[in-house]
Formats: C-alpha cells, structure tokens, sequence
C-alpha cells in the first residue's frame, strides 16, 4: 500500500469487470485504486483446492466464452498470455443427458454437429432458425455498449423496426425460450442441451425475453466454451498482474463505507475503517442497485426518491446449488461423447426442468433438481492428480430461502443451513448418479456452496443469486438494473458509474461493462468500437475448430454463451 489518497479513478470491488476497466485506464497513464474487502481480488472468477491438494476446483464461474469471443480478449489477449493466461476447450461445447439414456451433443465440430442434427430430425429446423436471427445481427455490438448511448439507441430502434422478418425482433424480445425452442424444434434432446443454459443468465425457460438469449445461445454455442488452463481464477490472475503492471493499485481487505459525493458528483470513497481516498475523475461501483443507493450513497444528498424506491425493488429470484467433486477416476456418461468437456444439461427432461424451476420459485427444494455438470479435466487434466478428476455439478433452480421440499425428505425452516445442503447434495449426487454409472464410488471429497454460502462470500449475490438479480424483461435491456438507468452505466449522481453482473448485459465473465465505462473515461464512445468482425452465415451456425483440445494464447472463438 502506497501513502497516496488521491486517484483518478477508483473502484468499490475488484471484481473481473473492475479489473478490465482498470487495465484500459491505467494502460492510458490513469491513476487507479481498486479495493475489495476479499481477501484477493477477481470477486467471483477464482480457483482454489476446496476439496484435497492437487484438485483444483473452480470456486464460482468456471468457463468463459463471453470473455474469449468479445472484444476485451482481443484487445488484452497478449498482454494477458505474458502474465500466463491460456484457454483451453475440447470438442463439446454442450450437451444432454437423460435419466432413460437418450442424450445431444452439441459439438464445435461442424461435421459432427450436422450429424447430431441429422440424427435428431432437426437439421432443417436449425438452419431455418439460423436464418431467421440473420436480420438481428446488429444485436451482438449491444452486448458491449452502453444502452443509454445515441449509438446504442440507434442499432436498437433499428432492430425494433424490422418487423417484415419471419422472426420479428420484438417476438424475441417479448418471448420465452421454452417457446421459441419448443416452437422451433420437436427433438427434447435438442430442447435440453439449450434450454436450460437460461438458468445461467438468471432467466427462467418461461421468462418473457429469454427468446432472444435461447436463440443467440442457439448460434453462439457451437463455437465452443473455453476455460482456462489452471482454473477460472488464473483470468483473474493475470488481469492483477496487468493492472499491477502499469502502476495501478489493488487493496484487498478494504470495505467501503460509502461513495462521498459534492456538489451533486461523486468525489471518492470512505472505508469502514474511517480512511478517505479522493477521485479526481470517477468512481465505479462493482455492485446492485439496492447496495448502490441503500447503502453506499444512503447519505448523499439530491438522489429522487423515485431512483431509491427502484433500488429497493429490484429484484432476486432464485438461489445457486453447487456442488465440487474431488473424483478418484474420471466420469464415464452412458454417452461417451459427452465426457469431451464442455456443459452438460443432466435431467429428466423438460417437464420435469420447469416442474423443478417451478418449485424453486415458490420456495421449494425441487424433487428432481436439473444439473449443470462440468468435469474440467476432461481437456484440462492438470486440474487432478493423475488419473483422477474435478467434477461441478450446479444446480440454478434452488430457493433462495427453502421454506419446503418437494420430495417431502428434508426438513427445512426457510435458512439454508449445513444438514440441508449436505442433503440437498446427497438428492443432487444420487441424480447425477442415474446418468454416470458408479458415481458415487468415485467421490474422494466434496465441497458445497448454499445460496446462504453465496451470500456470505459476496453480496452482490444479494440473498445467494448468482445472477445478481432476475434478469427477465422487467429487469433486463434498457430496464437493467433499474429504469432510472436506462441500461447505462451512469447513474443518478454524476462521475459514478455502476458495472458488474447487475448491470447490461447481466451476468457472466465477459468484462463487458468495465470495457464500456473504461471507453467512456478515456472519450472513446460506442461509435468508434470496432467488434471482432462476425464470421459470414453458415449453416450450423458454427466456426470451425480442432477437434481436439485448443489453445487461445491472444483470440478465440466468438462465443457468447454464459458462463
């Protein structure tokens, strides 16, 4: 820690996004200083040996094609391999397992993803899908701009104004994804390696606006779901040692207080501990609306009532299951292909998904709990002992507060305590051990995380959202995270922006918002971004890659599925 109080920019929070801003700002001679009360920074992208030594688990997020297909990685990939990030990803990107043994794939191999199609009936069906988002094209710029921008309004009342297309904009908008894959396809497996992906971006399958994501989710997929080698943490990793590289600053174990603000802008921050550190140009909050004005400026003067009574309101819908294995031997599917890597959907089905959502929401431990299962060490073995394997098996459809359970086994009283989630676990390993054959001899060790866990560890997380709140229409687009905000980053009091998963585009490890405010400091507006230019239309939807496991050392794929 240096003597310096005065920065030009600082940062509440060091989180991914509040890395990346840092990195371009510093990068351009910006004075910065990111504090955090964790321990380290990165906030959820972070890698540690939870359950035994030598298997490292990845504690939050785990893969990161936003990150590796957007801008940031394009722009930061170099400087970013010298502080010794590489990505890694095999041949599947994602897939479906059944209880009954019926199962999808959906490869980054063209070939082999026009055989799966040809096998499910749905090769027509994906193609004439492909074809219909062709017009909407223009959306995928979005995902990296600031939605109260004139440039960002422009591409969207243009987007709103084809509606001669067989696929209207506004239908996407307006839509669920449960309807649009159901309209579109008749295979389940289908349904089911897509689907359930909503849950990621804090959607439910019938949310109104999950359409759109079911559809880009559809055409981005293939393109594959990178992580990196060494584990989720080691982005976080190198963007400290490149923020620390041009001079920024980083304190860990520092809580902010408040935002100071005079004369209407912000003006710094106050730590817990009394410390007072001056802003010459910015503060940027990684945070929520309601921690934002109910906490951090819960003194400024000036902020309409109307804006604090959105932060009150905004809104948490379902809570983050996850369980980390610690295997003795690798996971074997009944489907092989679906050992390559990559997110598997594991399930009964699509009754059973919304059944399972359903219960959640209003407070239930679902019966039949869908699984997100990713085992790392299928393209990355470095991750486990020799021979053996790192599992993590989320489940996105959790109460936030359980107050029953659906099966009518566990006794619970609205908290998440340990007996619950160790057998909430027990129910989750018990499913996930109908689709991979002696499981639950394998498990060496286990490590779970509780909505309540989530909550401790961040509270961006609010209640245990991993989405840092529902991202439905209501609350997502130009309504994210609060319509006082139009989709910007600015908020009510001037020189203090707001970025991170509450904000456009929601969550996910992309460093979207922190590219955005970064620009709009260094007077870069929307209208000089260039994005990665968009590979031509193709049938599958899908760029090429090897089969095997490949490296990203400076560019990736273009992908943008959640983490």
């Amino acid at each position: 820690m240096t003597a310096s109080s005065t920065f030009d920019v600082i940062f509440v929070g060091a989180g991914h996004n509040a890395l990346i801003a840092a990195s371009y700002l510093a990068r351009e001679g910006r004075s910065v200083c990111l504090l955090d009360q964790c321990p380290t920074p990165g906030g959820w992208v972070r890698s540690e040996e939870l359950t035994l030594p030598g298997f490292v688990h990845d504690t939050f997020s785990a893969c990161h094609p936003l990150f590796v297909g957007g801008p940031v990685f394009a722009e930061l990939g170099t400087e970013l391999a010298e502080h010794g990030l590489r990505y890694v990803q095999g041949e599947v990107s994602a897939g479906a397992s059944f209880s009954d043994g019926r199962s999808a794939v959906i490869s980054t191999n063209p070939d082999a993803l026009s055989a799966e199609l040809d096998c499910l009936g749905e090769r027509e069906a994906w193609t004439q899908l492909i074809d219909d988002m062709s017009p909407h094209l223009s959306l995928v710029p979005l995902m990296g701009m600031d939605l109260d921008s004139p440039e960002a309004a422009r591409l969207l009342r243009g987007l709103c104004r084809q509606t001669g297309c067989s696929l209207p904009f506004a239908s996407l908008l307006n839509g669920s994804g449960c309807d649009l894959l159901g309209d579109r396809f008749s295979s389940e497996e289908l349904i089911m390696a897509l689907l359930p992906w909503l849950l990621h971006l804090g959607l439910s399958p019938t949310d109104a606006g999950g359409a759109l994501w079911a559809a880009l989710l559809m055409t981005t997929l293939p393109a594959g779901n990178p992580a990196p080698v060494g584990g989720s943490g080691r982005l976080a990793e190198a963007l400290t040692g490149l923020v620390s590289a041009y001079g920024g600053e980083i304190r860990t174990g520092v809580d902010v207080d408040a935002v100071l603000t005079a004369g209407g802008r912000a003006t710094g921050v106050r730590t817990t501990q009394g410390e007072q550190l001056t802003a010459t140009q910015a503060v940027i909050a990684s945070t929520t609306p309601d921690q934002l004005y109910g906490r951090l400026l819960r003194d400024a003067p000036g902020i309409p009532e109307s804006t604090r009574a959105q932060a009150r309101r905004y809104r948490y819908r379902r809570g983050c299951f996850q369980i980390n294995l610690a295997l003795s031997a690798r996971p074997r599917f009944a489907d092989s292909r679906l050992d390559g890597g990559g997110g598997i959907n594991v399930g009964r089905g699509l009754t059973e998904l919304l059944t399972s959502v359903r219960q959640a929401e209003v407070g239930l431990l679902p019966g039949y709990p869908s699984i997100s299962w990713h085992e790392p060490t299928a393209v990355d073995p470095g991750r486990a002992p020799a021979g053996q394997a790192v599992v993590r098996l989320q489940v996105l459809d959790v109460p936030l507060h359980p107050t029953g359970d659906a099966a009518e086994e566990i006794t619970v009283d609205g908290r998440w305590t340990a007996p619950v989630a160790e057998r909430f676990a027990d129910r989750v390993i018990a499913e996930a051990a109908k689709h991979i054959s002696g499981l639950e001899q394998l498990v060496l060790a286990r490590h779970l995380l509780s909505p309540a866990d989530l909550a401790r560890t961040n509270p961006n997380a609010g209640p245990g959202d991993h989405a840092s709140g529902h991202n439905g229409l209501s609350q997502a687009f130009t309504q994210r995270p609060i319509p006082a905000h139009r989709g910007g980053y600015a908020t009510a009091v001037t020189d203090l922006y707001l970025i991170g998963a509450a904000s456009w585009p929601g969550p996910g490890v992309s460093g979207s918002s922190g590219r955005a405010v970064a620009r709009r400091l260094l007077n870069r507006p929307d209208s000089r971004e260039t994005p990665r230019e968009q590979p031509p239309k193709r049938t599958m939807g899908s760029r090429s890659v090897d089969r095997t496991a490949v490296t990203f050392p400076s560019g990736g794929a273009s992908s943008e599925p959640p983490p």
